[in-house]
């Protein structure tokens, strides 16, 4: 889906560069180009922000419990 239509930016290239490090607007529309235009589209990609990033952080929370604990 896309979600700034102004630089052609889709979900999945907000998620790649969520994926690569990206932690903010600002962090997305310099590596995807969304939001550099009008505008419309932050609220899109905040809501993908906000849906994908806690995931990430989650999981990686997981991960070190599980080493700590000595689960792994």
């Amino acid at each position: 889906m896309i979600v700034c239509v102004c630089n052609n930016v889709n979900v999945d290239k907000v998620k790649a560069s969520i994926d690569a490090g990206s932690d903010t607007l600002e962090a997305i529309r310099e590596t995807t180009g969304a939001t550099a235009c009008c505008g419309k589209c932050q609220f899109k990609v905040n809501r993908v922000l906000q849906q994908h990033a806690p995931q990430s952080i989650e999981q990686d929370s997981f991960l070190v419990a599980q080493t700590v604990n000595g689960s792994r």
